[in-house]
């Protein structure tokens, strides 16, 4: 499935430049929006099996567990781009949930901005991110798994993609819910509880997939 490079407003990197799926473009007209929710029931799309990158991408990040828990067991097997992950997963689990969700937030947006070529782009896993970099859908992936290894609940965690209504730009980013309170971790800055600029169009987890447009728009958007 292909990606579309966009670009994105400020932060402490330099410029950044963010890759979204092609069929997200299948939406793009529609302005209507909701507040994110995890519960919503009219919003599950199907299996995350059925979406072959991201399944693909899930398989990847299985098979390197090994390596990174033979990291987290013994400093002298962790490679140098691993060493600082070790850290954190080695001493987060002593802080509130709160304060480890700032913790990876911080830790991974601190990683290198890295975008590659739009015919040749991939999404990374959390090894693979945190030796070379990448773009927003990285950041959001290696955040992810980061947190899953802390032991947030699937459940609790998901990749959102939306779309940025102030720069016109498709963007991913990391949705946690933390007792009820949704937080999003965007790329740059502390985590948020709100992004109103963001209309969120798909989000996903290990298991899942969620359609977050609302169905009136997209009957709407239906070719008569």
């Amino acid at each position: 499935m292909g990606f579309t490079a966009v670009a994105k407003r400020g932060s402490s990197h330099r410029p950044l430049v963010c890759l979204t799926l092609a069929l997200l473009t299948l939406f793009a007209g529609a302005t209507a929006a909701a507040p994110y929710s995890f519960e919503a029931p009219d919003q599950y799309l199907t299996r995350a099996d059925d979406f072959a990158p991201w399944a693909a991408l899930v398989t990847r990040q299985r098979s390197q567990r090994a390596a990174l828990d033979a990291c987290l067991r013994d400093a002298a097997a962790c490679p140098a781009s691993l060493r600082g992950y070790r850290q954190i997963i080695r001493h987060a689990p002593e802080l509130p949930r709160l304060r480890q969700l700032r913790l990876v937030n911080r830790f991974i947006n601190l990683r290198q901005w890295h975008v590659e070529p739009h015919q040749n782009d991939r999404w990374r896993t959390l090894t693979e991110f945190l030796s070379a970099g990448g773009d927003c859908e990285d950041y959001a992936i290696a955040k992810y798994f980061a947190l899953r290894q802390l032991g947030f609940a699937a459940a609790d965690v998901r990749i959102g993609i939306a779309r940025d209504r102030e720069t016109r730009a498709y963007h991913a980013v990391t949705v946690v819910r933390i007792e009820d309170v949704i937080y999003f971790l965007d790329v740059d800055g502390d985590p948020r509880r709100n992004r109103p600029s963001y209309r969120f169009l798909f989000s996903m987890n290990e298991d899942s997939i969620w359609d977050h447009v609302p169905k009136r728009v997209q009957e709407e958007g239906k070719p008569s």
